[in-house]
């Protein structure tokens, strides 16, 4: 399995030892485009430099990916992962993603541990990204 490069990438998609897909951006964006555009895929490896809930939540309603490989992972994430089978190989575990100044649980890491119904969920991300709903 490919070592994660967080200099290159903020994140990448891994089918084997095959990168599908990457990006550097920050936040939940960049995986939710991601698993949109791979839609369909399985069996594959998340590399995310940093794990939240949402992302944890994100990963398992795609069905796509088995492993994930991250430089930090909240506590909520490693317990949800752990439940639903994914393999997380984490650098550090925290009680809570944050924003970047450190002054609150960034957005989606509260709505994922504030909403328990995926398609509400997926809904309230979908609504923080800026993103049109689709019907």
């Amino acid at each position: 399995m490919p070592v994660p490069d967080f200099t290159l990438y903020s994140l990448a998609l891994y089918r084997g030892e095959k990168r599908i897909h990457s990006a550097t951006a920050g936040g939940l964006r960049p995986l939710f485009e991601a698993l949109a555009q791979h839609r369909g895929l399985t069996g594959l490896t998340l590399h995310d430099r940093v794990t939240g809930l949402a992302a944890a939540r994100l990963a398992v309603l795609s069905g796509a990916i088995i492993h994930i490989v991250t430089g930090v992972a909240s506590a909520p994430a490693v317990e949800f992962l752990d439940r639903h089978g994914i393999l997380l190989t984490a650098g550090a575990e925290v009680d809570r993603i944050l924003t970047r100044d450190k002054s609150a649980v960034c957005p989606g890491e509260r709505i994922a541990l504030e909403t328990e119904d995926p398609s509400v969920f997926v809904q309230q991300i979908r609504q923080m990204l800026g993103l049109p709903e689709v019907s």
